[in-house]
């Protein structure tokens, strides 16, 4: 049965409100102090709240602020019932998350449809969040040991290798041993960073209110965060002076991280997939309300069914078993480029390199 809880100060308003919606079906408790109904709340979680505004001790705006700031009641439907309907002070409650606002002088079906509404919505929310767990648990359960194999077997062939033949080992094996080792780590450590960076991302992806957080970061210049992430990559392959970058300044609406992490990921592969000696061209520039980047190698490429796939990409699934050779890691860098409302365009052809363009608001 669907719980709803009333705070009100105003016992006749408690008692006609109450009686109504058991009569409704509902069932209902009460709180004639807005301290008593705040914990009450908090400890048994209803599946409603229906609370006045001006009372003593705690206003209704300083209930729904607390609400709101635990993640426990942060979606529990809210709404207000009180005897003044001035706009501002409407404006106010549903700035701090109100999910309806409404006089004391509603009408019975206005109160009935208004809680099914929002029971409706948090249904559907939750179900859409159950999904994306369910998703995340499913792939993670299955692709993860398999992602995990390849580093893994490096690190303990060559761990267990030193210590069944340590003293017959020359330094110069000790140490290309320990490298072999320190790579595998360093792939380790990045595959569970993005596995947790594509978790965070479906969460988001969740809930209407974080993406909009999520778009709302905003980096100064675009252009200093590819000239850091791209001149990183390139050391790393011992391909510096295959790297040209062509760039103008501009601010951006993504975190330095998010943005690092899109770039890093299309460098590397860049580099992965073409010869030492081939150039890769990094270049940045604004047009219109957007700034453009443009990746380019002379690799191996990719085919059309590749490219397709890429393209049709929404979950993980499918960057799992479907990106064979590209890397989780490209997923993750469309993925992200796609939630900040940009554009995320690739050309290859196979033997004839790849053509990345991304765009994302300035």
């Amino acid at each position: 049965m669907v719980r709803i809880h009333i705070i009100d100060d105003d016992e006749l308003t408690r008692k006609a409100v109450s009686d109504m919606l058991k009569t409704a079906g509902y069932q209902v408790t009460e709180s004639s102090r807005s301290p008593d109904g705040l914990k009450w709340v908090k400890q048994n979680l209803p599946d409603v709240v229906l609370c006045d505004v001006m009372m003593p001790e705690i206003s209704g705006f300083d209930v729904l602020r607390e609400l709101r700031s635990d993640p426990t009641t942060v979606d529990i439907p809210f709404i207000y019932l009180t005897d003044q309907g001035d706009r501002e002070l409407r404006r106010a409650g549903m700035n701090l998350g109100a999910n309806d606002f409404m006089t004391k002088q509603f009408a019975q079906n206005d109160l009935l449809l208004s809680i099914e509404s929002r029971l409706g919505q948090r249904a559907r929310e939750l179900a859409k969040h159950e999904t994306t767990i369910t998703q995340l648990r499913k792939n993670i359960i299955y692709a993860l040991p398999h992602e995990l194999r390849t580093p893994l077997t490096h690190i303990l062939g060559n761990s267990k290798f030193m210590m069944s033949y340590g003293q017959t080992l020359t330094p110069d094996d000790y140490s290309e041993m320990a490298e072999s080792i320190f790579h595998a780590g360093e792939r380790l450590n990045r595959l569970f960073e993005n596995y947790l960076a594509v978790a965070q991302l479906a969460l988001i992806e969740a809930n209407a209110d974080d993406v909009k957080r999520l778009r709302n970061n905003v980096l100064d210049d675009a252009a200093e965060v590819i000239v850091e992430v791209a001149t990183v990559t390139a050391r790393q392959y011992g391909r510096e002076d295959d790297l040209v970058l062509i760039l103008s300044s501009s601010s951006i609406r993504m975190s330095r991280e998010n943005f690092a992490k899109v770039v890093g990921e299309l460098v590397d592969n860049a580099f992965k997939f073409s010869p030492p000696g081939t150039r890769v061209y990094v270049k940045g520039v604004r047009r219109d309300d957007r700034y453009v980047v443009f990746i380019r190698d002379h690799g191996r490429g990719m085919t059309r069914e590749q490219v397709s796939s890429i393209g049709a990409y929404m979950q993980f699934e499918r960057a799992l078993h479907e990106q064979q050779g590209l890397g989780l890691g490209f997923c993750l860098a469309k993925r992200i480029v796609n939630l900040h409302n940009g554009d995320f365009v690739v050309r290859s052809e196979p033997e004839k390199g790849a053509r990345i363009l991304f765009s994302v608001p300035d």
